[in-house]
């Protein structure tokens, strides 16, 4: 099972977006929409190359669902970790996405 590391920028995403959520949703909404992602959270660490791949976005970069948002993560097999470094809107232009360098 694949481990799945955050970054700063992934972290402040997840918090404007469930902030958003909490404003403008019921909580039951909130509740679904966070189990939906960490069900994707989960499927990914089990398949950490099912996400359909980006190259246009960087190398080895994939990306998981989670409607209207897209995880965008990059697999290290060596270390059996994924690396999580934006979580954006569907409808954003995610090849103008700035992401961390790969360690």
């Amino acid at each position: 099972m694949a481990s799945i590391v955050f970054t700063a920028a992934a972290d402040a995403d997840a918090a404007v977006i469930f902030g958003d959520l909490d404003a403008k949703a019921a909580t039951s909404t909130v509740v679904k929409y966070r189990a939906s992602l960490s069900a994707l959270y989960r499927s990914l660490q089990d398949f950490p190359d099912g996400g359909a791949p980006r190259p246009r976005i960087g190398a080895d970069i994939r990306i998981g669902v989670v409607s209207p948002h897209i995880v965008i993560y990059r697999h290290s097999p060596a270390y059996d970790a994924l690396t999580v470094p934006r979580i954006v809107h569907g409808r954003r232009r995610a090849t103008g996405t700035r992401l961390p360098r790969a360690r």
